[in-house]
């Protein structure tokens, strides 16, 4: 079998979705790595940012030994009636959460349209469940005016009649 040419081989690498490294980027491009190094640094170019699918690996490696202390917690309390320190758990709920968060912003690679997409659609919940509350609320005011109009009639007081409130 033919050995592939050190571009031929970046290329693949690259295209299967290895970290474009400059070693990678100078064998594609046929630079020099020391000159390619030397125009990155110049131009502050990122390479020191992760593929997601690196980023999801790296989620499952924190994920997986939290996961194990989490069996374990729950082993301990079952087995022998141990109480779970309510820190203990608020730490790994916040740790949970922060996972939850970062791999959905790498999901798509892109940090804002996925943050911003989230927010909007947090906030139209909020905008129906606001709406919800307010009409309830305007609800029991016209109920409560209602009956506070119905004991003033009771009572011989009925101004409301003579001003077209009441019924």
């Amino acid at each position: 079998m033919r050995e592939l040419p050190a571009r031929d081989r970046a290329l693949r690498a690259l295209a299967e979705g290895a970290r474009p490294t400059l070693e990678l980027l100078a064998d594609v491009s046929g630079r020099s790595y020391d000159r390619l190094k030397a125009t990155a640094e110049r131009e502050g170019w990122a390479l020191d940012r992760f593929a997601p699918d690196e980023i999801a690996e790296r989620i499952r490696a924190v994920t997986e030994p939290l996961l194990t202390h989490v069996e374990a917690l729950g082993r301990k309390a079952l087995e022998e009636g141990g109480r779970v320190e309510k820190g203990e758990i608020e730490a790994i709920i916040g740790i949970i959460r922060s996972l939850e968060k970062i791999g959905e912003i790498m999901r798509t690679g892109v940090e804002v349209p996925v943050a911003k997409e989230n927010q909007i659609g947090q906030d139209e919940d909020m905008a129906a469940t606001l709406d919800r509350i307010n009409g309830r609320m305007v609800e029991l005011a016209r109920e409560l005016a209602a009956q506070m109009v119905a004991e003033e009639c009771r009572a011989g007081r009925c101004l409301a009649r003579q001003w077209g409130v009441g019924r």
